[in-house]
């Protein structure tokens, strides 16, 4: 009797074998979303400028810099209110994938053309205002979290 009961327990707190558990986000592949930043005559030109996302969806933000008439891109963007808040999974610069599986970073800089990616779950509600920022002037766009 006392053996059913304990592993009952055990099937309660651990699950099935093979079934997905809440403490890691599964799911199928990210839904990509863009951001494209630029020098134009008036600073830093960010599009979109507000994203809306679903906390607990899976999702990877890709910050793109090109090159234009102003010259060549080096912006930094500041990432530490969105990454405090969410499960970041993959960290990729070019070709190159790092399975960070949860830790931090505070901010990614482009010096060039060129994009970053990151994969993450928003585990907060809220809004997260992403600074974007050069040597002379900053802008931001805005994360949208339901």
């Amino acid at each position: 009797m006392r053996s059913n009961w304990i592993a009952g327990f055990l099937f309660v707190v651990l699950g099935s074998a093979g079934a997905p558990t809440l403490a890691q986000p599964s799911g199928g592949p990210p839904k990509d979303v863009f951001v494209e930043a630029r020098l134009s005559a008036n600073g830093i030109a960010l599009s979109p400028a507000e994203i809306q996302l679903d906390r607990g969806a899976y999702y990877r933000l890709n910050l793109v810099c090109h090159a234009s008439d102003q010259g060549d891109p080096n912006f930094t963007f500041e990432t530490d209110p969105l990454v405090r808040n969410a499960h970041l999974r993959v960290l990729t610069v070019e070709n190159i994938e790092v399975y960070v599986q949860g830790l931090s970073f505070r901010a990614l800089q482009c010096e060039g053309e060129g994009a970053v990616k990151f994969s993450f779950y928003p585990l907060r509600s809220g809004t997260y205002e992403i600074n974007v920022s050069n040597d002379e002037e900053s802008s931001s766009f805005s994360l949208i979290v339901e």
